[in-house]
């Protein structure tokens, strides 16, 4: 399990926590409620029983990420390894939760920070509704297609 705490400008701390193997099992009500929000706005690439099954099943490639501001979770998100021909980019597939609009920049900023910690990613890479556009843009994150991606390596232009 990791856990990543940032204290933000409100003097609320922020965590982002893995959740793991079993939990992701006890958990999953909570979760699937949150997915299918999130999934609402996709195409129909993913439900959440097979995202949850390939966080149990594949961890290396797929995750689960609980975000707490203070006492309280306010979001959950998955992700998912991609490899390209010329980098790794950490795919953020889903991000929803409850009152995150605001701190959006600041969850960013520090979901970055911590990816930055493994080498072999070079690029975050999301997937998501046209509203969360305006707040990445504000930390560097750049609109490609419906997908917005921020490299992580001075090399790596996307």
């Amino acid at each position: 399990m990791y856990l990543f705490t940032q204290e933000n400008t409100n003097t609320m701390t922020l965590n982002i926590r893995q959740i793991e193997g079993e939990d992701i099992l006890l958990r999953y009500n909570d979760i699937k409620e949150e997915f299918d929000k999130a999934l609402e706005h996709s195409s129909g690439e993913w439900t959440a029983a097979q995202i949850t099954s390939k966080a149990v099943s594949d961890p290396h490639l797929f995750q689960i990420w609980e975000i707490q501001k203070g006492n309280h979770w306010i979001g959950i998100a998955s992700t998912r390894v991609m490899y390209y021909n010329n980098f790794v980019a950490l795919h953020i597939i889903t991000l929803g939760g409850s009152n995150m609009y605001d701190d959006m920049p600041e969850l960013i900023t520090e979901f970055e920070r911590m990816v930055k910690e493994y080498e072999n990613i070079d690029v975050l890479e999301f997937t998501g509704r046209r509203g969360f556009i305006k707040q990445l843009n504000t930390v560097g994150w750049k609109e490609r297609y419906t997908t917005m991606r921020k490299s992580l390596k001075e090399n790596i232009d996307v």
